[in-house]
């Protein structure tokens, strides 16, 4: 199946508010959300989905290094991965598996 113009834009709109770390060393995950990002993206952007602004004194509250597996989840709302990792309601995205110390609640 071919894509059309419209199959085109509207990808890259998906593409466009997809949160996707910017390097691969350093990654962090939201304890909340899971939400996986570089480090310094959530200093300057803090979690999009959590709308917590984090510095450098919170990231051992709100972040964690000890994640597992990784799933990039573009369009969650018609995602069968994320209905099953409860992911559904949130940004487009990388999305740790397992975050240690997680608070995630379901809401």
């Amino acid at each position: 199946k071919s894509l059309n113009m419209a199959d085109a834009a509207s990808l890259e709109e998906i593409a466009a508010e997809c949160v996707v770390p910017k390097e691969v060393r350093q990654l962090r995950a939201c304890t909340h959300c899971h939400l996986v990002k570089h480090v310094k993206q959530f200093e300057r952007e803090g979690c999009e989905n959590c709308q917590r602004a984090f510095d450098r004194t919170v990231y051992d509250e709100h972040c964690s290094v000890n994640f597992t597996g990784v799933a990039a989840i573009m369009q969650p709302e018609h995602s069968w991965v994320a209905r099953w990792l409860r992911r559904q309601n949130l940004k487009p995205g990388c999305y740790a598996l397992e975050v240690a110390g997680e608070s995630f609640q379901e809401d």
